[in-house]
């Protein structure tokens, strides 16, 4: 995989019964045309369906560049791209495929580990977290991970992917950090859930780190999606 610099979250809301047309264009034509425009697509995910809940018509993908200026000419080959123009007009001749497009650029943390797209022999369930820190403990969030949080993870089970910062030029993403775990199944992500807020250790650090105040705001202070992958997807 090409060194990646920036990483770009996008978030498309499908119109009313268009998710299989958009999984369509993205299998069939547009994964293929980004990397012949030089970007790295790395993931592609459906929001897992929750008991009793409407289903959520996002497709959330995660797409890695060398950096902005990489980024920025590549997405403009790609509008330009004759294939790309015939794709996008035949795809949409019934309307649009998507109501809403959000976008996100990230820098992977100092800590984060390597990020591995090696699909596994059967797709896992994976889970978007973003938490927004209390003013002026975002590094203290930031540390609690590096030195405690990871470990803790991992020694239950869960799977570490990803961990980034919001590049700074998004009001939007001010005191916030994401990051991408990975499980076996939805029914493990449960299981480990549960054994990590019981956990001793976990425990002792969440109280240390918190002596002198909260160090996420309540309630938001975490945004927690669950996510399957598509079967077009690189890492899954």
């Amino acid at each position: 995989m090409p060194a990646i610099g920036l990483y770009e979250l996008r978030i498309y809301t499908a119109s009313a019964g268009k998710m299989d047309a958009l999984d369509a264009r993205f299998r069939d034509h547009t994964v293929d045309l980004f990397k012949r425009h030089g970007m790295t697509p790395i993931g592609f995910f459906h929001v897992a369906p929750v008991p009793n809940q409407p289903a959520d018509n996002r497709l959330f993908y995660i797409m890695g560049y060398k950096d902005r200026a990489a980024r920025d000419a590549s997405w403009s080959a790609f509008a330009a791209d004759p294939e790309w123009k015939t794709v996008y007009a035949e795809s949409q001749k019934d309307g649009s495929l998507t109501s809403k497009i959000e976008n996100i650029f990230l820098n992977a943390a100092e800590y984060a580990p390597k990020l591995n797209v090696t699909p596994s022999a059967t797709a896992r369930h994976f889970e978007l977290r973003t938490y927004t820190a209390t003013p002026g403990k975002l590094e203290n969030v930031h540390a609690r991970f590096r030195d405690h949080t990871m470990r803790i993870f991992s020694r239950i089970g869960m799977t570490n992917m990803m961990y980034w910062r919001p590049v700074a030029d998004q009001p939007q993403m001010a005191e916030k950090m994401v990051y991408l775990l990975s499980y076996p199944n939805a029914a493990a992500r449960t299981t480990m859930w549960q054994t990590f807020g019981a956990d001793e250790e976990w425990k002792k650090v969440s109280a240390e780190s918190q002596k002198d105040g909260p160090l996420l705001i309540s309630p938001g202070g975490v945004v927690s999606v669950q996510l399957t992958p598509t079967d077009y997807s690189p890492l899954r």
